[in-house]
């Protein structure tokens, strides 16, 4: 229990509709991009992600199928289509699938088991099949349901120890999970017939039912009055409190008459494409009967898009390319060249990243030539396009605010053809990587080979845009208009990601490239700081035309914080997820934006949850929990809180039209409720407590059965005091 005081590529694509603008993408397996753990250089890894630690009675089928997720080691990114070998390695038990699996999209593969009729320990090996060394045990418990006889007492108060007499117990004392009405009490003393346990200090006068909890196996329930309740928790106004019952045994009581909590159940843990049940309970004085369970109901997300299935794809690739560069850590991309600066109306040759996962060959003609760029468009560009005057707007915006911005925040990019400028090529290529009829589309990429001596590579500084193409001759219809308004933000997306490259890979010699929920935050933070400059500058319309695509994302992930993960749950990344991926971004940008922590997580060899950690100075459960609290705590506080974004208002940012602001969490006014759900790792839910006048309300956080969650889950309860 922790309290702290009152105290201060890289894709880019669009949506029709209202949220074409600024869409940046996550992405599909197009063929030849899959994930084959045979290829070269690809070293991956299983770790549990469910079913482990379960205990089961004889000669019966677990309850729940043992799972493991395969995992690209380093990034972290699922991988599917990997064959998993399922083995009994040690106790009686059987498995219920065939014996070899594949994964599924998600990189999960799942096996049944049924125990036999011994008791010893049973476990059961997962291992890649293709990589032996790839493995990991799971171990489950042959018992039998726990059965309860009696109590030493039939009246207790808080705190007091009593016996509790039975069968089936685990001599192994924090195996038994020992219920008062949910609310879990220390075991002191364990054998197979007595239990000696704590009554939790912080219970109300009342009457409780005590179980006895192997895993999901419950015993029958024994009536005990509690008398003399025990001491509320006291926590100040912007106070706050962590229970981790894994750690230790914690009993949280809260005060009524007036004060209102903040509670969120957060799983904390990094395992992504991991989903772990939870139950809240509340109990507050009086013999009211057990409350019941409310679920609440499913969340739904957006999904991936095409244009963000296809992300994903091309970063896969990016990543094999790194993993297999020649050299290994010492790698410097391609060899320099000099080259001279294009003058307007030179003519060059590209080759162009298409839909069928191969390379067109494409002469362009410079039609601007800036202090930092080069534009050219597509001999096929229909004459309809871009004028000179829209062209030479891009290149305007682009040396005057994209560049010093992002080269200020991130870091340099390389110059491998000598030129001094960033190549900008238009062409109707990218409008075609978009297949006809599809509710999102490919606006743009920066693709890593381009830095690299290999196949298809334009060794130059390039990114590669869409054209206007209003009679649909290479897809769906995209009119000049629109397309203008989400170009901008797509130079300073891919340019983030083109000195991201160079700062980690060619620099520094990366093994692989960053985990891609904070790849894309980084490039989509690229997008928030031009935005920010241009509204420093008064231009308002065209710093908004860099915040609509984040700020349409952040809406949706706040409207279901518990349905996405920041770290990319399903492994394709839906809209709620790269909206989650910002927000968490700029709460670190905003808290220390002194520090030049965007500088500082661009130019690195770690990855993903490492990175922030080793950044911050802060584990992540802990940084991962101040961010949920202060997305909501932002803007509302009447006192001082440790938890908000400094400088940034959200609920001006994001609770404007269309509508309030998202967030907005369940209000729960009875000291007696059950709330239950299920995380993704490393996500929460809200809820407002308003705890009764008399007694107050305990709370507790367990698995969905009550009982403990599995470490993996990171699972957590924090509490803060908000009036």
């Amino acid at each position: 229990m922790r309290y702290l005081p009152s105290v201060a590529p890289r894709m880019f694509g669009g949506r029709s509709g209202a949220t074409l603008a600024s869409l940046t993408v996550l992405a599909l397996a197009l063929a030849g991009c899959g994930n084959s753990p045979t290829e070269p250089g690809i070293v991956l890894e299983i770790v549990v992600a469910g079913g482990d630690g379960q205990f089961g009675m004889g000669e019966q089928p677990l309850e729940e199928p043992l799972e493991a997720l395969v995992r690209r080691a380093g990034t972290g990114e699922p991988q599917k289509d990997v064959s998993v070998a399922w083995t009994v390695e040690s106790g009686q038990a059987s498995l219920g699938t065939p014996a070899v699996g594949s994964t599924d999209a998600n990189g999960r593969v799942r096996a049944s088991v049924r125990l036999g009729a011994g008791s010893d320990t049973v476990r059961v090996r997962a291992t890649v099949s293709d990589q032996p060394s790839a493995a990991v045990t799971f171990e489950a418990y042959p018992v039998q349901r726990p059965g309860l006889s009696g109590l030493s007492v039939s009246a207790a108060r808080a705190g007091d120890t009593v016996t509790v007499f039975g069968e089936g117990f685990s001599t192994a004392s924090p195996q038994n999970v020992v219920l008062f009405s949910g609310i879990r009490g220390r075991v002191i003393a364990a054998t197979s017939a007595e239990l000696r346990v704590e009554v939790p200090p912080c219970l109300p006068s009342r009457d409780v039912l005590v179980t006895v909890q192997l895993g999901s196996l419950v015993s029958q329930p024994i009536l005990l009055s509690v008398q003399d309740a025990g001491a509320f928790t006291q926590l100040g106004i912007g106070n706050f409190v962590d229970v981790d019952e894994r750690e230790e045994v914690q009993c949280l009581r809260l005060a009524g008459g007036g004060p209102r909590y903040l509670v969120m159940p957060v799983a904390g843990g990094t395992i992504g494409a991991a989903r772990y049940d939870f139950l809240l309970r509340g109990l507050s004085e009086g013999s009211t009967p057990p409350p019941t369970v409310v679920s609440g109901p499913p969340s739904p997300d957006s999904g991936p898009s095409f244009a963000e299935r296809w992300e994903v794809s091309l970063r896969e690739a990016e990543d094999r390319l790194v993993r297999t560069e020649p050299g290994g850590r010492t790698r410097s991309g391609a060899q320099r060249t000099v080259s001279a600066v294009p003058s307007v109306g030179d003519k060059r040759s590209f080759k162009v990243l298409n839909s069928a996962n191969g390379f067109d060959d494409v002469t362009a003609v410079a039609r601007v030539v800036s202090d930092q760029a080069v534009i050219y468009v597509d001999e096929r560009a229909p004459a309809s396009g871009y004028t000179d005057l829209d062209l030479q707007e891009f290149a305007a915006s682009f040396d005057d605010v994209i560049y010093p911005t992002d080269t200020e925040a991130f870091g340099v990019p390389s110059d491998l053809d000598g030129n001094d400028r960033v190549v900008i090529l238009f062409t109707p290529t990218v409008n075609g990587l978009t297949p006809r009829n599809s509710t999102s589309f490919v606006g743009g990429f920066f693709y890593g080979l381009d830095l690299l001596d290999r196949e298809g590579s334009n060794h130059a500084e390039i990114f590669y845009a869409i054209v206007p193409d209003p009679e649909g001759i290479y897809s769906d219809p995209r009119q000049k208009d629109r397309i203008l308004q989400v170009v901008p933000a797509i130079l300073a997306h891919e340019f983030q990601h083109m000195i991201h490259f160079n700062e980690r890979v060619l620099k520094l010699g990366a093994p692989r490239t960053e985990a891609l929920w904070l790849s894309e935050g980084l490039a989509q933070m690229a997008e928030e700081l031009v935005g920010l400059a241009y509204a420093r500058r008064r231009d308002f319309v065209q710093a908004q035309r860099f915040r609509d695509g984040n700020e349409d994302r952040a809406r949706r992930y706040l409207a279901h914080t518990d349905s996405a993960s920041l770290i990319v749950g399903t492994g394709q990344g839906t809209l709620e997820e790269r909206g989650a991926g910002w927000l968490f971004t700029l709460y670190l940008w905003d808290v220390w934006q002194e520090s030049g922590i965007l500088g500082q997580l661009t130019r690195t060899t770690r990855t993903g949850t490492d990175n922030v950690a080793w950044v911050t100075g802060e584990p992540w459960p802990l940084i991962f929990s101040d961010w949920g609290a202060a997305l909501f705590l932002d803007g509302v506080a009447t006192g001082p809180f440790p938890f908000e974004y400094p400088t940034v208002d959200l609920r001006t940012r994001l609770g404007a039209a269309p509508g309030p602001y998202p967030l907005s969490p369940e209000l729960i006014e009875d000291g007696n409720f059950t709330r239950d759900g299920s995380l993704w790792s490393s996500s929460f839910k809200h809820y407002i407590v308003i705890p009764p006048t008399a007694g107050g309300t305990v709370l507790r956080l367990g698995d969905g059965d009550g009982g403990n969650a599995p470490a993996e889950a990171g699972l957590r309860l924090r509490v803060v005091r908000i009036y």
